[in-house]
C-alpha cells in the first residue's frame, strides 16, 4: 500500500475494532472483549510504523518484516493474552524490541 492507502486502512481498521468492541460488550464475556484491546494495540503499532514510513501491511511472518513495537507494548499484549488464554504468553521483551 502507498501512504494514502495506509491512512485509509488505519481509519477502517479503527472502525472495525470499534464495532467489534461494541458487539463484544453486548455479549458480556470479558476475555472476548479483550480481543478489542489486542486489535487497538496492533492499530497503535501500525500508526507508529506508518509515521516512520514503514508499510505495516507488509509486517508479517509471510514477508519476514517485523512490526516495530515499543517494549511496553509486549507487556500490554501479554496482559491481554493472559486474560484470554490463561497461561499463554507468546511475546518476549527481546522479540518486541
Amino acid at each position: 500500500m502507498d501512504a494514502n492507502e495506509r491512512l485509509v486502512a488505519l481509519a477502517r481498521m479503527q472502525d472495525a475494532s470499534d464495532a467489534f468492541y461494541r458487539s463484544a460488550v453486548s455479549i458480556g464475556n470479558h476475555p472476548f472483549i479483550e480481543f478489542a484491546g489486542l486489535m487497538n494495540e496492533y492499530i497503535t503499532a501500525c500508526r507508529a510504523a506508518h509515521r516512520d514510513g514503514i508499510d505495516f501491511t507488509q509486517c508479517n511472518v509471510h514477508n519476514g518484516q517485523t512490526l516495530p513495537l515499543h517494549p511496553v507494548m509486549s507487556d500490554y499484549i501479554n496482559e491481554k493474552l493472559e486474560c484470554i488464554f490463561t497461561g499463554a504468553k507468546v511475546l518476549s521483551a527481546a522479540a518486541a524490541a
